[in-house]
């Protein structure tokens, strides 16, 4: 619309101030600001220190024909995600509306199993967007993306040697502060319970808990890192391995929330107390942990800073800056009862 008024004759040399701007042309600020940029760097507008924007040409420098189309892509289908997830997409589908862009997913199992890449290529031709959003995303779709340079926005952590622009919870900052909850408790041997099949999240926060424990060694502290296959009775025998032990762990940091469940109905069910006999923290945070009792201890992510961040990157992506950066966003400790 703006660069429509201006090829019309609407202003002479010099564009109004931004107020009568937004006034006129019926936009917030932000928008306005975000259409001003982009005609100045296709040298349409240019600013001086303390000046209003001059008008140097009725047509852009370069070709403004490029897509409009933003992509989500992610292994299942909307109705699959986590509240969280799907609050994240709205968020983005009506920020990027607010900016003139369409946001689209696309849903694929296919793309996520496979391990060749052709299907990417075909898919990338088709839709041809002008970025990308990675969900749930694998190693070699993170690497099939960085070897071909094209933009996109990674909505979690990248594997090892793999630079993308990417938003995730900060693991570094979360495993200090649970393994000194359950210090400042008394608990001595602590333990994290994760996936085999791993995550850079998951990877990041075995690194992070055990580099956290060594640090208190001298205290007499021991962390150690229990592994299973992602099943209830996998959880179960580790759980049970856990509690046989001569020295068993009295405080578990456990790294997703359905295995939470799992952990301590398994500790209920062979007579622990919790928290009386073992703490618990879940590393994440989902609705139905607000119904259990005694309540959760855990991290949930922060949706207004984890928001803001993502749209924030996917906007850079957009834009074009170039710039790859990895945003890591503290959630918030939810001191629930399981902690004691």
């Amino acid at each position: 619309m703006l660069l429509e008024e201006m090829q019309g004759g609407l202003w002479g040399e010099w564009l109004p101030g931004e107020h009568a701007l937004c006034a006129q042309l019926h936009v917030s600020r932000k928008t306005l600001r975000a259409a001003l940029d982009r005609l100045q760097q296709e040298g349409v507008v240019k600013c001086g220190r303390g000046q209003r924007r001059r008008i140097v040409s009725r047509k852009p420098a370069v070709a403004t024909c490029r897509s409009k189309r933003v992509v989500l892509l992610m292994p299942t289908e909307l109705e699959s995600l986590e509240p969280f997830v799907v609050c994240l997409i709205d968020r983005l589908r009506t920020y990027l509306a607010e900016e003139g862009y369409q946001f689209e997913t696309h849903a694929s199992q296919a793309l996520y199993r496979a391990r060749v890449p052709e299907g990417l290529e075909s898919l990338s031709k088709a839709l041809n967007p002008a970025g990308w959003v990675l969900l749930h995303s694998t190693e070699l779709i993170q690497r099939w993306f960085a070897a071909r340079q094209l933009p996109c926005v990674v909505v979690g952590s990248c594997y090892d040697g793999i630079r993308l622009s990417s938003v995730d919870v900060d693991y570094d900052a979360i495993c200090p502060h649970a393994v000194n909850q359950f210090i400042s408790r008394g608990h001595k041997r602590l333990t994290l319970i994760k996936p085999q099949l791993a995550t850079p999240g998951d990877t990041r926060t075995e690194i992070a808990f055990l580099e956290a424990a060594a640090r208190k060694n001298a205290f007499g502290i021991h962390g150690d890192v229990v592994k299973h296959d992602g099943t209830v009775a996998g959880v179960c025998m580790r759980v049970d391995s856990l509690m046989a032990r001569a020295q068993p762990s009295t405080a578990f940091l456990v790294s997703r929330a359905h295995h939470f469940l799992t952990v301590m109905t398994r500790l209920l069910s062979s007579g622990a107390r919790v928290p009386h006999d073992v703490a618990l923290i879940s590393c994440e945070d989902e609705s139905y942990l607000e119904a259990i009792t005694p309540t959760a201890a855990r991290y949930s992510k922060n949706p207004k800073a984890f928001f803001a961040n993502t749209s924030r990157l996917v906007m850079n992506m957009i834009r074009g800056t170039g710039r790859i950066e990895e945003c890591k966003v503290m959630p918030n400790f939810i001191r629930g009862q399981t902690l004691g």
